[in-house]
């Protein structure tokens, strides 16, 4: 595996990417800002109600961005001790929070990571800051520069940016770190969008924008259904007593859909310890938010099928999913994506995530896809750059030894894999 490495020198010849139709105006200064560090679990509290209408007003369309998400994240996985959530105000008015935590690797090295990363990142696809549109890069600028003024606490920074927010800029570095540190682009998280009608009283308007082999996957599971049950219907849970009680459900049907055979198999997300509790418990809070519901299929009674979908302000977004193997061929997947998109139509959402991973499946229902950056910053200390790349060969050669034991487990079901392709075509995503 080939690292490569940008030095400070060269990223700064490198030429910006084109910023994306119609995106907000964005403030560079970073006049009279100010950066507080909270770092314990009273602390994140006292700082909610401020947080909580910061996510409201920013129009953001990232689920895994809301404060009752990431509070309750860093509770399960990070000790007290490891928190770091910065918060930045700009004249006493808070317009970013940068949630970290401080990450022991080995004996000797320390990471600054963002809550949802380094630990279980399965359950948080889209991790980053927080902050109102137009500030978002004076706010990620103050943060780099908090980080820089401490480099000696730490060997790597992990900074993921939101497709929204453009791309990591050398000049954010200040003292020690702007002439020895290097920045690399470690990864990027691409999600599918599909872009939603303007139209909330008429959610009909939403089918009218679906390719015809989507329409046909829905005209064909919705036929399938009629004649093998004697009725079926899509209930939607959302309070946090109905989250409760179709969480299991949802978990026992994402189990099931892990064992359906197939040429690249589901993998079962949930079945790592610690991840249901996080889940059992996060889910019924962003309920009571208005921010998560979960869809089931029902047919005859029994549900076969389930989607849970997180709600930012302006998004819908596509979590985990789970399909009993014998309904399998009635795209039931399809039935209930459908069913979110026309409800996220009903809240007046601009866009439906279907979630980080373009595939085949995703990409029937739209072909726009939103970059999401990660960069690694490494500090300036010899010991930091040494730290780092083992970390990062380790970590390459452990994701490709994954990859190839997910493919390896369903060689040997390409047969069967065939045979259920005309259900399989509509169904998208992977959680």
């Amino acid at each position: 595996m080939v690292i490569v490495e940008t030095t400070i020198a060269e990223a700064a010849r490198l030429p910006a990417p084109p910023p994306p139709p119609g995106r907000t105006h964005r403030r560079r200064d970073s006049t009279h800002l100010s950066v507080r560090t909270h770092r314990t679990l009273a602390e994140l509290r006292l700082l909610r109600p401020e947080w909580d209408a910061l996510y409201e007003s920013s129009n953001s369309r990232n689920p895994y961005a809301a404060p009752v998400w990431t509070e309750t994240w860093l509770r399960h996985f990070a000790a007290e001790p490891e928190i770091e959530v910065l918060s930045v105000s700009r004249d006493d008015r808070l317009v970013g929070v940068a949630p970290c935590y401080v990450r022991r690797i080995g004996r000797l090295a320390r990471a600054v990571q963002f809550a949802g990363t380094g630990r279980h990142d399965a359950l948080t696809e889209l991790p980053g800051v927080l902050s109102e549109p137009e500030e978002s890069r004076s706010v990620l600028r103050a943060v780099v520069q908090h980080w820089c003024d401490r480099y000696a606490e730490w060997d790597w920074l992990e900074l993921p940016i939101g497709g929204h927010q453009g791309w990591f800029e050398p000049e954010w570095l200040t003292g020690e770190p702007a002439g020895r540190s290097v920045i690399r682009h470690k990864t990027t998280r691409p999600s599918v969008i599909l872009p939603l009608p303007d139209n909330p009283a008429d959610p009909d308007a939403l089918r009218g924008l679906l390719k015809r082999n989507v329409k046909e996957s829905v005209r064909r599971g919705r036929n399938r259904l009629g004649r093998r049950a004697d009725s079926w219907t899509i209930t939607a849970h959302s309070s946090p007593e109905q989250i409760g009680r179709a969480w299991p459900i949802l978990a026992r049907l994402h189990a099931a859909r892990a064992g359906i055979a197939g040429p690249r198999r589901h993998p079962d997300t949930l079945g790592v310890p610690g991840r249901p509790e996080f889940l059992a418990e996060v889910l019924p809070l962003m309920a009571a938010h208005g921010r998560a519901e979960i869809l089931t299929l029902d047919v005859d009674g029994e549900p076969v099928a389930a989607q849970a979908v997180l709600l930012a302000p302006r998004a819908s977004y596509l979590a985990f999913s789970g399909v009993d193997p014998r309904w399998w061929d009635v795209s039931p997947v399809t039935l209930l994506h459908l069913a979110a998109g026309e409800r996220a139509v009903e809240r007046g959402h601009a866009e439906l995530n279907l979630s980080v991973g373009p595939d085949v499946a995703k990409l029937r229902w739209s072909e726009l896809v939103v970059q999401n950056p990660d960069f690694v910053l490494c500090g300036p200390r010899r010991r930091s750059r040494a730290a780092y790349t083992g970390y990062a060969l380790a970590a390459e050669l452990a994701g490709i030894r994954r990859e190839a034991a997910r493919h390896r487990s369903g060689s040997g079901s390409a047969k069967a894999a065939g045979r259920g392709a005309d259900a399989q075509a509509g169904e998208a995503g992977e959680s």
